[in-house]
């Protein structure tokens, strides 16, 4: 790809694809988001997400 050129949407996808996993997006209320944020600590935000809905799991 030459300088300048446009990268298309499903290109873009498709250098983010992983296996066995899904991209889904999720709205947080801003108080609770502010929460997690200082709980999980900077740049541990997506682990402490995913944590915290295996433990909900386990306690169903």
């Amino acid at each position: 790809m030459a300088a300048g050129d446009w990268i298309t949407a499903q290109e873009k996808e498709t250098n983010f694809d992983r296996t066995k996993s899904t991209m889904k997006n999720i709205r947080f209320e801003d108080e609770l988001l502010e929460q997690i944020e200082k709980a999980a600590g900077k740049g541990n935000f997506n682990k402490w997400v995913k944590e915290a809905c295996r433990l909900r799991l386990l306690s169903e």
